[in-house]
């Protein structure tokens, strides 16, 4: 098995606080950033990352409103967008 390309940082975390974390670091790209992650967890068989990078992208919908709560939440499309 290859050499993890990531710290196990991600077994400490809840994945809404990750993606919190996620989204103040990467902002627009935030969700690219989360897929490409899971992408490489799975490259490098580690399932159970994988699990938690695709619960972070799904919170990524779920976090609180705030005043642009209209807007897209960032790293996704808006509603409609192909």
């Amino acid at each position: 098995m290859p050499p993890p390309r990531s710290a196990d940082l991600w077994q400490t975390l809840e994945p809404a606080v990750a993606g919190r974390i996620v989204v103040q670091s990467y902002g627009e790209g935030a969700g690219a950033e989360v897929l490409l992650r899971a992408f490489l967890c799975e490259r490098d068989l580690q399932r159970e990352a994988v699990r938690f990078w695709l619960k972070v992208y799904a919170a990524l919908d779920q976090a609180p409103a705030g005043p642009d709560a209209g807007a897209p939440r960032p790293g996704r499309p808006p509603s409609g967008a192909a």
